[in-house]
């Protein structure tokens, strides 16, 4: 398995860069995926967004635990 690394910035023009980096996190990385009644919390540390609760869930000792967000 090969470990896949940003583009390092390069220059004074940050922004070829950020565009980069950008494409390189939406392609390599997942979106945040949706909880449902059948998501398992097979280990710690998996995070999902609840529609139902309209927040986010994270897994900690095989159980949903909500995340509350600053309004």
């Amino acid at each position: 398995m090969s470990v896949q690394t940003p583009p390092p910035p390069l220059g004074k023009d940050w922004k070829p860069w950020g565009e980069r980096l950008n494409t390189f996190i939406t392609t390599t990385r997942n979106k945040l995926q949706f909880y449902n009644s059948d998501s398992k919390a097979t280990q710690d540390g998996i995070i999902m967004w609840d529609e139902a609760q309209d927040c986010p869930v994270v897994s900690k000792n095989g159980a949903w635990i909500r995340i509350k967000l600053d309004p």
